[in-house]
């Protein structure tokens, strides 16, 4: 065999090999992400005893915003104003307590809006007013 024999390759690039990504391991593991947040919720579901007696406005003032969200019973229309007058966005409701409710302790609970003034939990009550 000489060198005429053989051809110039120099032209053709290697065989270039692309990763194959691969999914996790298990059926389940891309479910993970609504686990954790089925879990969550869970938890929060069970952090507290108050429920609303279903004929006026629980007192939810002083409370944590999740016992809140439960006396609550989870199935009105709740709008949470910042405290503070920082206009912040509460992103886990665990770690807010209520200062203050619209409609007040007692008035006839009719599954209308709903306003909570909220702090975080280890700020005072008072600091925004």
């Amino acid at each position: 065999m000489n060198n005429t024999d053989i051809k110039n390759t120099a032209h053709i690039k290697p065989r270039t090999r692309i990763p194959r990504l691969r999914p996790p391991r298990g059926r389940l593991a891309p479910l993970a992400p609504f686990a954790t947040a089925a879990l969550t919720l869970a938890a929060l579901a069970a952090a507290g005893p108050a429920h609303a007696d279903g004929g006026t406005m629980p007192d939810v003032s002083g409370k944590g915003l999740v016992a809140a969200y439960q006396a609550l019973k989870y199935d009105t229309a709740v709008r949470l104003k910042d405290g503070r007058g920082a206009g912040r966005h509460v992103l886990w409701p665990g770690s807010w307590k209520v200062c203050d409710q619209h409609p007040k302790a007692g008035t006839p609970f009719s599954h209308r809006p709903i306003t909570l003034t909220v702090v975080k939990a280890h700020e005072s009550c008072d600091a925004g007013r």
